[in-house]
Protein backbone atom coordinates (compact mmCIF):
# COMPACT_ATOMS: atom_id res chain seq x y z
CA UNK A 1 0.00 0.00 0.00
CA UNK A 2 1.42 3.45 -0.91
CA UNK A 3 2.62 5.46 2.05
CA UNK A 4 2.43 9.19 2.64
CA UNK A 5 5.17 11.75 2.95
CA UNK A 6 6.16 12.10 6.64
CA UNK A 7 4.53 15.05 8.37
CA UNK A 8 7.92 16.65 8.94
CA UNK A 9 9.08 16.13 5.35
CA UNK A 10 10.42 19.45 4.01
CA UNK A 11 9.13 21.31 0.98
CA UNK A 12 11.69 22.76 -1.42
CA UNK A 13 10.52 26.32 -0.85
CA UNK A 14 11.22 25.97 2.87
CA UNK A 15 14.89 25.01 2.52
CA UNK A 16 17.63 27.54 3.27
CA UNK A 17 21.44 27.37 2.99
CA UNK A 18 22.84 25.56 6.00
CA UNK A 19 19.73 23.39 6.51
CA UNK A 20 19.90 19.65 7.03
CA UNK A 21 16.76 17.68 6.26
CA UNK A 22 15.39 14.18 6.76
CA UNK A 23 12.72 12.04 5.08
CA UNK A 24 12.31 14.45 2.19
CA UNK A 25 9.89 13.04 -0.40
CA UNK A 26 10.06 14.50 -3.90
CA UNK A 27 9.33 13.82 -7.54
CA UNK A 28 12.49 12.99 -9.47
CA UNK A 29 13.41 13.51 -13.12
CA UNK A 30 16.32 14.18 -15.49
CA UNK A 31 18.74 11.90 -13.68
CA UNK A 32 22.24 11.53 -15.10
CA UNK A 33 25.68 10.39 -14.05
CA UNK A 34 28.50 12.94 -14.01
CA UNK A 35 32.16 12.20 -13.53
CA UNK A 36 34.11 13.63 -10.61
CA UNK A 37 36.96 15.95 -11.59
CA UNK A 38 39.22 13.10 -10.57
CA UNK A 39 37.75 10.58 -12.98
CA UNK A 40 39.23 7.69 -11.03
CA UNK A 41 36.73 8.56 -8.29
CA UNK A 42 33.85 7.46 -10.54
CA UNK A 43 30.46 9.13 -10.89
CA UNK A 44 27.86 10.96 -8.88
CA UNK A 45 24.18 11.51 -9.66
CA UNK A 46 22.64 14.81 -10.78
CA UNK A 47 18.86 15.04 -11.04
CA UNK A 48 15.91 17.40 -10.59
CA UNK A 49 13.54 17.05 -7.65
CA UNK A 50 10.20 18.81 -7.36
CA UNK A 51 7.11 19.30 -5.26
CA UNK A 52 4.19 21.70 -5.47
CA UNK A 53 6.41 24.62 -4.41
CA UNK A 54 8.96 24.34 -7.22
CA UNK A 55 11.88 22.30 -8.52
CA UNK A 56 15.63 22.27 -8.00
CA UNK A 57 18.67 20.52 -9.44
CA UNK A 58 20.35 18.36 -6.79
CA UNK A 59 23.36 16.08 -6.40
CA UNK A 60 23.71 12.72 -4.75
CA UNK A 61 27.11 11.42 -3.69
CA UNK A 62 25.96 8.04 -2.33
CA UNK A 63 28.40 5.21 -2.97
CA UNK A 64 27.80 3.31 -5.14
CA UNK A 65 25.60 5.69 -7.19
CA UNK A 66 22.12 4.45 -8.02
CA UNK A 67 21.90 2.92 -11.49
CA UNK A 68 20.48 5.22 -14.15
CA UNK A 69 18.04 2.51 -15.24
CA UNK A 70 16.50 2.60 -11.76
CA UNK A 71 16.44 6.40 -11.61
CA UNK A 72 14.91 6.81 -15.07
CA UNK A 73 12.05 4.48 -14.15
CA UNK A 74 11.50 6.19 -10.78
CA UNK A 75 8.92 8.89 -10.10
CA UNK A 76 9.42 9.48 -6.36
CA UNK A 77 12.35 9.29 -3.95
CA UNK A 78 12.79 9.65 -0.20
CA UNK A 79 16.09 10.94 1.14
CA UNK A 80 18.04 12.90 3.71
CA UNK A 81 20.37 15.74 2.76
CA UNK A 82 21.70 19.22 3.33
CA UNK A 83 21.87 22.63 1.68
CA UNK A 84 25.43 23.89 1.31
CA UNK A 85 26.91 27.23 2.32
CA UNK A 86 30.25 28.79 1.39
CA UNK A 87 31.65 28.18 -2.10
CA UNK A 88 28.83 25.72 -2.91
CA UNK A 89 26.17 28.03 -1.46
CA UNK A 90 22.66 26.70 -2.15
CA UNK A 91 23.72 23.35 -3.60
CA UNK A 92 21.39 20.61 -2.37
CA UNK A 93 23.07 17.28 -1.71
CA UNK A 94 21.04 14.12 -1.11
CA UNK A 95 21.98 11.16 1.06
CA UNK A 96 20.43 7.72 1.61
CA UNK A 97 18.28 8.02 -1.53
CA UNK A 98 15.51 5.43 -1.74
CA UNK A 99 13.17 4.97 -4.71
CA UNK A 100 9.60 4.68 -3.41
CA UNK A 101 6.12 4.04 -4.77
CA UNK A 102 3.78 6.96 -5.39
CA UNK A 103 2.53 8.29 -2.03
CA UNK A 104 -1.16 7.88 -1.26
CA UNK A 105 -1.60 11.65 -0.96
CA UNK A 106 -0.25 13.38 -4.08
CA UNK A 107 -1.42 16.90 -3.18
CA UNK A 108 2.08 18.05 -2.22
CA UNK A 109 3.37 17.00 -5.65
CA UNK A 110 0.63 18.43 -7.88
CA UNK A 111 2.12 20.43 -10.74
CA UNK A 112 1.38 24.12 -10.11
CA UNK A 113 0.41 26.74 -12.67
CA UNK A 114 3.29 29.19 -12.98
CA UNK A 115 3.12 32.87 -13.88
CA UNK A 116 -0.04 34.85 -14.58
CA UNK A 117 -2.21 32.20 -16.22
CA UNK A 118 -5.19 34.52 -16.79
CA UNK A 119 -2.92 37.07 -18.45
CA UNK A 120 -1.57 34.39 -20.78
CA UNK A 121 -5.13 33.34 -21.67
CA UNK A 122 -6.08 36.97 -22.39
CA UNK A 123 -2.96 37.57 -24.50
CA UNK A 124 -3.66 34.47 -26.56
CA UNK A 125 -7.24 35.58 -27.21
CA UNK A 126 -6.10 39.08 -28.19
CA UNK A 127 -3.63 37.63 -30.70
CA UNK A 128 -6.35 35.47 -32.29
CA UNK A 129 -8.65 38.49 -32.61
CA UNK A 130 -5.82 40.50 -34.21
CA UNK A 131 -5.64 38.14 -37.23
CA UNK A 132 -7.56 39.83 -40.05
CA UNK A 133 -7.19 37.25 -42.82
CA UNK A 134 -10.66 35.64 -42.76
CA UNK A 135 -9.35 32.14 -43.53
CA UNK A 136 -6.70 32.16 -40.81
CA UNK A 137 -9.09 33.80 -38.35
CA UNK A 138 -11.73 31.13 -38.99
CA UNK A 139 -9.12 28.39 -38.55
CA UNK A 140 -7.90 29.76 -35.22
CA UNK A 141 -11.46 30.25 -33.95
CA UNK A 142 -12.33 26.66 -34.87
CA UNK A 143 -9.24 25.00 -33.39
CA UNK A 144 -9.26 27.04 -30.18
CA UNK A 145 -13.00 27.00 -29.50
CA UNK A 146 -13.46 27.19 -25.73
CA UNK A 147 -16.16 24.48 -25.94
CA UNK A 148 -14.11 22.30 -28.29
CA UNK A 149 -11.89 19.30 -27.57
CA UNK A 150 -8.52 20.99 -28.15
CA UNK A 151 -8.61 24.12 -25.97
CA UNK A 152 -8.99 22.37 -22.57
CA UNK A 153 -6.01 20.14 -23.43
CA UNK A 154 -3.95 22.98 -24.89
CA UNK A 155 -4.32 25.67 -22.23
CA UNK A 156 -3.16 23.48 -19.35
CA UNK A 157 -0.44 21.50 -21.11
CA UNK A 158 3.30 21.85 -20.51
CA UNK A 159 5.40 22.87 -23.51
CA UNK A 160 8.12 20.26 -22.93
CA UNK A 161 9.18 17.42 -20.66
CA UNK A 162 12.16 19.32 -19.30
CA UNK A 163 13.93 21.93 -21.45
CA UNK A 164 11.60 24.94 -21.26
CA UNK A 165 8.09 25.90 -20.08
CA UNK A 166 7.79 22.38 -18.61
CA UNK A 167 4.94 23.20 -16.26
CA UNK A 168 1.17 23.44 -16.24
CA UNK A 169 0.10 26.16 -18.69
CA UNK A 170 3.58 26.30 -20.23
CA UNK A 171 2.36 25.54 -23.76
CA UNK A 172 -0.14 28.42 -23.70
CA UNK A 173 2.52 30.77 -22.36
CA UNK A 174 5.18 29.69 -24.87
CA UNK A 175 2.94 29.88 -27.96
CA UNK A 176 1.64 33.30 -26.94
CA UNK A 177 5.19 34.48 -26.28
CA UNK A 178 6.40 33.27 -29.69
CA UNK A 179 3.44 34.95 -31.39
CA UNK A 180 4.14 38.23 -29.61
CA UNK A 181 7.80 38.12 -30.69
CA UNK A 182 6.70 37.41 -34.27
CA UNK A 183 4.25 40.30 -34.16
CA UNK A 184 7.00 42.71 -33.11
CA UNK A 185 9.26 41.56 -35.94
CA UNK A 186 6.43 41.69 -38.46
CA UNK A 187 6.02 45.37 -37.56
CA UNK A 188 9.75 46.08 -37.86
CA UNK A 189 10.66 44.18 -41.04
CA UNK A 190 9.27 44.74 -44.55
CA UNK A 191 7.11 42.63 -46.83
CA UNK A 192 5.97 39.99 -44.36
CA UNK A 193 2.60 38.24 -44.13
CA UNK A 194 1.81 39.16 -40.55
CA UNK A 195 -1.34 37.06 -40.32
CA UNK A 196 0.42 33.93 -41.63
CA UNK A 197 3.21 34.47 -39.12
CA UNK A 198 0.92 35.03 -36.10
CA UNK A 199 -1.32 32.11 -37.03
CA UNK A 200 1.65 29.77 -37.39
CA UNK A 201 3.15 31.00 -34.12
CA UNK A 202 -0.06 30.31 -32.20
CA UNK A 203 -0.32 26.85 -33.78
CA UNK A 204 3.33 25.81 -34.11
CA UNK A 205 3.36 23.48 -31.08
CA UNK A 206 -0.27 22.32 -31.22
CA UNK A 207 0.99 18.78 -31.86
CA UNK A 208 2.35 18.63 -28.33
CA UNK A 209 -1.11 17.87 -26.98
CA UNK A 210 -0.78 14.52 -28.79
CA UNK A 211 2.98 14.14 -28.32
CA UNK A 212 2.97 14.26 -24.52
CA UNK A 213 0.74 13.30 -21.63
CA UNK A 214 0.97 14.77 -18.17
CA UNK A 215 -0.32 13.49 -14.86
CA UNK A 216 -0.85 16.78 -13.03
CA UNK A 217 -1.39 15.02 -9.70
CA UNK A 218 2.10 13.50 -9.76
CA UNK A 219 3.70 16.05 -12.10
CA UNK A 220 5.00 13.35 -14.42
CA UNK A 221 5.33 14.34 -18.10
CA UNK A 222 6.03 11.62 -20.64
CA UNK A 223 5.88 10.98 -24.37
CA UNK A 224 2.95 9.11 -25.89
CA UNK A 225 3.25 6.32 -28.43
CA UNK A 226 2.50 8.86 -31.19
CA UNK A 227 4.99 11.27 -29.66
CA UNK A 228 7.79 8.75 -29.87
CA UNK A 229 6.95 7.56 -33.38
CA UNK A 230 5.77 10.75 -35.09
CA UNK A 231 6.59 13.81 -32.97
CA UNK A 232 4.75 17.06 -32.40
CA UNK A 233 5.90 18.78 -35.60
CA UNK A 234 4.25 16.28 -37.94
CA UNK A 235 1.33 15.65 -35.58
CA UNK A 236 0.65 19.39 -35.44
CA UNK A 237 0.92 19.86 -39.17
CA UNK A 238 -1.59 17.05 -39.73
CA UNK A 239 -3.99 18.46 -37.14
CA UNK A 240 -3.90 21.92 -38.72
CA UNK A 241 -4.25 20.57 -42.27
CA UNK A 242 -7.28 18.50 -41.24
CA UNK A 243 -8.92 21.51 -39.56
CA UNK A 244 -8.25 23.74 -42.60
CA UNK A 245 -9.86 21.22 -44.94
CA UNK A 246 -13.09 21.40 -42.94
CA UNK A 247 -13.34 25.18 -43.42
CA UNK A 248 -15.23 26.01 -46.59
CA UNK A 249 -13.13 27.87 -49.15
CA UNK A 250 -9.85 27.65 -47.25
CA UNK A 251 -7.21 28.20 -49.98
CA UNK A 252 -4.91 25.22 -50.59
CA UNK A 253 -1.94 27.53 -51.04
CA UNK A 254 -2.44 29.14 -47.62
CA UNK A 255 -2.82 25.71 -46.05
CA UNK A 256 0.50 24.59 -47.51
CA UNK A 257 2.27 27.80 -46.43
CA UNK A 258 0.96 27.38 -42.90
CA UNK A 259 1.98 23.72 -42.84
CA UNK A 260 5.48 24.68 -44.01
CA UNK A 261 5.94 27.09 -41.11
CA UNK A 262 4.90 24.40 -38.64
CA UNK A 263 7.04 21.69 -40.28
CA UNK A 264 10.14 23.92 -40.34
CA UNK A 265 9.92 25.71 -36.99
CA UNK A 266 12.81 23.72 -35.46
CA UNK A 267 15.09 25.12 -38.14
CA UNK A 268 17.32 22.17 -39.01
CA UNK A 269 16.68 18.43 -39.41
CA UNK A 270 19.12 17.60 -36.61
CA UNK A 271 16.84 19.58 -34.28
CA UNK A 272 13.71 17.78 -35.46
CA UNK A 273 12.57 19.99 -38.35
CA UNK A 274 10.76 18.12 -41.13
CA UNK A 275 11.76 20.89 -43.56
CA UNK A 276 14.28 23.71 -43.41
CA UNK A 277 12.69 27.20 -43.39
CA UNK A 278 12.18 28.28 -46.99
CA UNK A 279 10.50 31.68 -46.65
CA UNK A 280 10.96 34.80 -44.54
CA UNK A 281 8.04 34.00 -42.23
CA UNK A 282 9.39 30.50 -41.57
CA UNK A 283 12.82 31.90 -40.72
CA UNK A 284 11.31 34.36 -38.26
CA UNK A 285 9.11 31.74 -36.58
CA UNK A 286 12.05 29.38 -36.15
CA UNK A 287 14.19 32.07 -34.53
CA UNK A 288 11.39 33.32 -32.26
CA UNK A 289 10.59 29.80 -31.11
CA UNK A 290 14.24 29.20 -30.26
CA UNK A 291 14.52 32.58 -28.53
CA UNK A 292 11.49 31.93 -26.33
CA UNK A 293 12.85 28.53 -25.31
CA UNK A 294 16.36 29.80 -24.55
CA UNK A 295 15.21 32.79 -22.51
CA UNK A 296 12.86 30.51 -20.60
CA UNK A 297 15.88 28.42 -19.66
CA UNK A 298 17.58 31.54 -18.35
CA UNK A 299 14.47 32.54 -16.41
CA UNK A 300 14.14 29.01 -15.05
CA UNK A 301 17.68 29.11 -13.67
CA UNK A 302 17.00 32.53 -12.17
CA UNK A 303 13.78 31.38 -10.50
CA UNK A 304 15.51 28.21 -9.32
CA UNK A 305 17.98 30.31 -7.34
CA UNK A 306 15.23 31.49 -5.00
CA UNK A 307 16.86 32.33 -1.71
CA UNK A 308 20.03 30.54 -2.81
CA UNK A 309 21.38 33.43 -4.90
CA UNK A 310 24.73 34.52 -3.55
CA UNK A 311 28.05 36.08 -4.39
CA UNK A 312 29.51 32.60 -4.19
CA UNK A 313 27.37 31.52 -7.14
CA UNK A 314 27.71 34.82 -8.99
CA UNK A 315 24.81 34.03 -11.30
CA UNK A 316 26.53 31.10 -13.06
CA UNK A 317 24.66 27.84 -13.60
CA UNK A 318 25.41 24.49 -15.16
CA UNK A 319 23.61 23.78 -18.44
CA UNK A 320 25.07 20.39 -19.36
CA UNK A 321 22.96 19.71 -22.47
CA UNK A 322 23.74 23.05 -24.15
CA UNK A 323 26.84 23.76 -26.27
CA UNK A 324 28.05 26.49 -23.90
CA UNK A 325 27.68 24.16 -20.84
CA UNK A 326 27.20 27.10 -18.45
CA UNK A 327 24.75 29.98 -18.25
CA UNK A 328 25.01 33.41 -16.63
CA UNK A 329 21.83 34.97 -15.22
CA UNK A 330 23.42 37.58 -12.95
CA UNK A 331 22.35 40.42 -15.23
CA UNK A 332 18.76 39.14 -15.32
CA UNK A 333 18.83 39.08 -11.53
CA UNK A 334 19.99 42.72 -11.45
CA UNK A 335 17.22 43.78 -13.85
CA UNK A 336 14.60 41.92 -11.80
CA UNK A 337 15.75 43.60 -8.60
CA UNK A 338 15.69 47.04 -10.24
CA UNK A 339 12.15 46.57 -11.51
CA UNK A 340 10.76 45.21 -8.23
Amino acid sequence: MPDSAPLDAPLLADLRPGDSFFNATWRISLAEHRAYKNRDAGFFVVCTVADNTGSHEVRCFDKPPLALEELHSATFVRCDGKVATGSFHGQISLEKVQIIAAPADLSRFEMPVQGDFKAHQARFGDLIRSVRNPHFHALLKEIFRRDGEIWPCFEGAPAATNMHHNYRGGLLEHCGEVALLCERLAGALPHLDRDLLITAALLHDIGKIEEMECDFSSGKIQYTHAGHLVGHIVLGSCLVASAAEKIEGFPTRLKHELMHLILSHHGEPEYGAAKRPMCAEALILSQCDNLSAKIAQCAGKLEGEGDFASTGQNGWHSLPHAPQRTLYVGKMREMREESS
